[in-house]
């Protein structure tokens, strides 16, 4: 398993990229309803600091397979909730 700090990063740069994918269609096309980008980019940036919370502190740290199922878990979490917020930011282009 690599180690909190790189899986920290990586979580940040997926979220951040999100954030970027959000506000860059807000000015591409002007059209968009700046209120909608805004709940979307707060709602990134909330999950964003919840998963790197959850990196930090896992369960069951003297257990090696308790750690690897929360990790597991994390990261489909972390893939759910991305493409939860590609398909809102898609909805959001396609309108």
């Amino acid at each position: 398993m690599a180690n909190k700090r790189n899986l920290k990063k990586d979580l940040q740069s997926i979220f951040s990229e999100l954030l970027v994918e959000c506000y860059t269609l807000s000015y591409i096309f002007p059209q968009i309803d700046i209120a909608k980008v805004d709940a979307i980019a707060t709602s990134i940036i909330e999950k964003s600091d919840n998963f790197v919370k959850r990196a930090g502190k896992p369960d069951g740290k003297d257990n090696p397979a308790i750690v690897k199922a929360y990790y597991k878990k994390l990261y489909k979490d972390v893939a759910n909730t991305v493409s939860v917020f590609i398909e809102d930011i898609n909805t959001l282009k396609s309108k």
